[in-house]
């Protein structure tokens, strides 16, 4: 092990890392349900688990969020200044106001629309009436301004699905479970029209004109309305369950089951333009028109930006589901494994993503090898992929197939020549790929050198060593192995954990080992004898991830319970313990300035280092009190009391402020001076004087200065306020019951004292 200074490759000395703090987030925004865009098209209103997120779309960051954890949010809708949202348990809507300056109260009111669950909400164009569709099949309408019910419109039968004003008229369109699309006019408060043409849920209508509106549904038909007269005028086939439609370029654009976005003529009702290639081949389940394209919505929350031509400007991610793996990608980029079959490249500094798609399985792990611009992923679908940068993009180049199981672990050679990767699977083998004579051009060529059976229960993780010499796997049969990449023999075991070992890492710098497991414990292995060197005690749960940081001289760890722990090497300690998920954190990177950390929770977080900050502003901090103490003894030299009593209160240094109390009571007028310097005291001052009297009152030597102070500050003309600030009744409480027992102490005396002073009186009349 690395002993003394360490220096990096530059020659500069390595400091070690003791302070971390969050620089930045990638958060969850949407977890699926509704959806809806403002006015302005800048903003997205998502729901997020059971809260409401209000998401810029240039920045794909979410701005505000609204609601409560325990009150589930159903439906939104909204304008440019104003969000409704509709809650599950208190049956309420509520008015927020999204654009605040952070500090008035979003909240502006909440009322009870209907005695059950709102299920559907529409604003009109307008931003002046609000519609909410409920579970019992009520519509009402609401004025926004004045807050009160102007329609309730009853009829349909079971849960209002959709809602939607027409743009120009004043009419307002419900369905329902019972499948029809009823038209209501709001200048006469009646029903004008019952549109029966479906036999599934209407899911979107779209209006090409001022007399005709579109309607599609679950039943793959699109049928064209002629909403003057109520007659349907066409239904076309579309072979697709349709879950969005919208304009665009002056067209119908679908979006549904099958993935593919399609562009449909209004007039000829034909199909004029269909997506090329699937972007991510997953069905959507919402489509929103968006400027001059639209904003599809695919089930596993990707939010797709497309243009006219219906071609991908921009992916946001609104759900990562479980982070399972994190690697540096191309530069200023990282690659997630999430609980997806998708790879994300995620732009570390504007948090821009991109997706991969190969797998058909849920990728396990990923590893990238920067030297040669290449990643390599493997999945659930028993193969791993091979992919190379290219023009800032990632193209997939080989596939090896092999593994009878799901491919848990892939890792890459360190080394520029000779280039090769192992994966290690359920299927407890270890197989190392190579490209045809392990030239990198023939990567297309890659394939199996060796298999062996590396381990009896399922392998967690694999990784090569910085000379490309050795492999170290690691198994749920507790126990890790060492290999010899070039013939894949058996060096060695490595045996002392009681469960299943999920990470072993190769020191950087030394010939050692770290593996992690599910008993809680960290292991540092010495590799000549296959000893265990070291343990690190601390974690209360599995340790799923671990790696060296800070040249060999420091690990980082993540556990189950979502905690993060710094270690130092050498002396077994934890330097400090970082909290910011609230699942199990799985992946893990260490750079040369800051810790990556991804978990359950669906949350990234950037750990950013600061010791170097925080040295800095120690040592300001004592310059600073250095000179104030300087200060302070300068006031007292001079006979200043009064502005060395304040300076001490500022210094928070109680028994100096103590000892100047003191010298003002042994003043003349010490007691004038005290109650005057008291009534000049700002409630701050005299919330830390009353923490400072508690102390003082608990010792006897120091009770007459601390009473005297007291008698001070209530004969203030301030305590008139003390009984009515709250903050200060602690101190008061803690001031009591040592003032009674030192007032038993003093009235003891005096009576002994006086017993005494008695006695001797008798004594002298007896000599008289």
């Amino acid at each position: 092990m690395v002993k003394g200074k360490i220096y990096d490759e530059s020659g500069e000395e390595v400091k070690l890392k003791k302070s971390f703090k969050i620089s930045k987030k990638l958060e969850p925004f949407y977890t699926g349900g509704d959806l809806k865009l403002s006015p302005d098209q800048n903003f997205l209103f998502c729901l997020c688990e059971n809260l409401v997120k209000v998401v810029e779309i240039s920045t794909g960051q979410a701005v505000q969020c609204f609601g409560n954890e325990e009150d589930a949010a159903i439906t939104i809708c909204g304008n440019n200044d104003v969000l409704f949202s509709a809650h599950r348990a208190s049956l309420l809507i509520k008015q927020w106001k999204w654009k605040g300056n952070g500090e008035e109260e979003p909240l502006v009111r909440s009322f009870k629309a209907h005695p059950v669950p709102v299920t559907s909400m529409s604003m009109d164009s307008t931003s002046s009436l609000l519609g909410s569709g409920a579970t019992d099949g009520v519509v009402r309408v609401w004025d926004i301004e004045n807050n009160y019910c102007t329609h309730q419109f009853k009829g349909s039968k079971g849960v209002v699905t959709l809602l939607q004003f027409h743009p120009k008229k004043l009419h307002l369109f419900s369905s329902a479970d019972d499948l029809l699309i009823k038209v209501w006019d709001l200048e006469t408060s009646t029903l004008i029209h019952n549109l029966k043409g479906h036999v599934s849920p209407v899911t979107s209508l779209v209006f090409p004109n001022d007399t005709t509106m579109i309607s599609g549904g679950r039943d793959k038909v699109l049928v064209t309305w002629d909403i003057s007269s109520g007659a349907l005028k066409e239904t076309l086939p579309v072979f697709e369950v349709i879950e969005g439609m919208a304009l665009c370029g002056g067209r119908v654009v679908t979006a549904g089951d099958k993935g593919v976005l399609r562009a449909w003529d209004k007039t000829s009702n034909k199909c004029v333009q269909q997506q090329n290639t699937p972007a991510l081949k997953r069905e959507f389940v919402n489509l929103v028109p968006y400027k001059t394209g639209v904003l599809a919505v695919t089930f596993d929350q990707n939010i797709l930006v497309y243009n006219k031509d219906l071609e991908i400007e921009k992916n946001l991610i609104g759900y990562n589901d479980e982070i399972i793996d994190i690697k540096p990608a191309m530069e200023g980029h990282l690659a997630l494994a999430t609980n997806s079959e998708q790879i994300r490249i995620i732009n570390s500094e504007t948090l821009a993503t991109t997706v991969l798609s190969g797998h058909t399985g849920t990728v396990l792990s990923i590893d990238t090898n920067p030297e040669h611009d290449l990643l390599a992923s493997s999945s659930k679908d028993n193969t791993v992929i091979i992919w190379k940068c290219e023009d800032s993009c990632y193209r997939q180049v080989a596939t090896c197939t092999g593994h009878t199981s799901a491919v848990s672990g892939v890792a890459w050679s360190h080394l520029p020549e000779n280039i090769f990767l192992v994966s290690v699977s359920s299927d407890l083998t270890l197989k190392l790929w190579q490209p045809a004579k392990g030239n990198i051009q023939k990567l297309h060529k890659t394939k199996c050198v060796y298999t062996v059976k590396a381990h009896e229960k399922d392998i967690n993780c694999v990784t090569v060593s910085p000379n490309d010499k050795f492999i170290i796997t690691g198994s749920l049969d507790k126990t890790a192995k060492v290999w010899s990449a070039d013939k894949g023999n058996l060096l060695g075991v490595l045996r002392g954990h009681k469960r299943g070992i999920w990470s072993a890492r190769f020191s950087p710098v030394d010939q050692c080992v770290l593996t992690s497991s599910g008993d809680a414990l960290i292991k540092l292995w010495r590799l000549s004898d296959y000893s265990c060197i070291r343990t690190y005690e601390g974690h209360s749960a599995s340790v799923l991830n671990c790696q060296f940081t800070s040249l060999g001289r420091q690990v980082v760890s993540c556990c189950a319970d979502g905690l993060i722990k710094l270690w130092d090497t050498q002396t077994s300690e934890c330097v400090t313990t970082l909290d910011g998920h609230t699942d199990k954190c799985w992946a893990l990177m260490a750079t040369e300035d800051s810790i990556i950390s991804g978990a359950a929770d669906s949350l990234l977080c950037f750990w950013k280092d600061v010791t170097a900050e925080e040295e800095e502003e120690e040592i300001r901090e004592e310059q600073v009190q250095c000179e104030q103490q300087q200060e302070l003894r300068n006031l007292l030299f001079d006979g200043k009391l009064a502005a060395a009593f304040a300076l001490s209160l500022a210094l928070n240094m109680p028994y100096k402020c103590l000892g100047v109390a003191q010298k003002i009571l042994e003043l003349d007028d010490g007691s004038s001076q005290l109650r005057s310097l008291i009534e000049n005291l700002q409630m701050d001052q005299i919330e830390s004087l009353l923490e400072y009297l508690a102390t003082w009152n608990t010792n006897s030597k120091h009770t007459i200065i601390a009473q005297n102070v007291l008698f001070a500050l209530l004969s203030s003309s301030q305590s008139q306020s003390f009984a009515s600030n709250s903050k200060l009744r602690v101190h008061w409480e803690a001031l009591i019951p040592y003032t009674e027992r030192h007032f038993e102490r003093l009235t003891k005396l005096q009576q002994q004292a006086t017993f005494l002073q008695y006695t001797w009186d008798r004594m002298k009349l007896s000599e008289v």
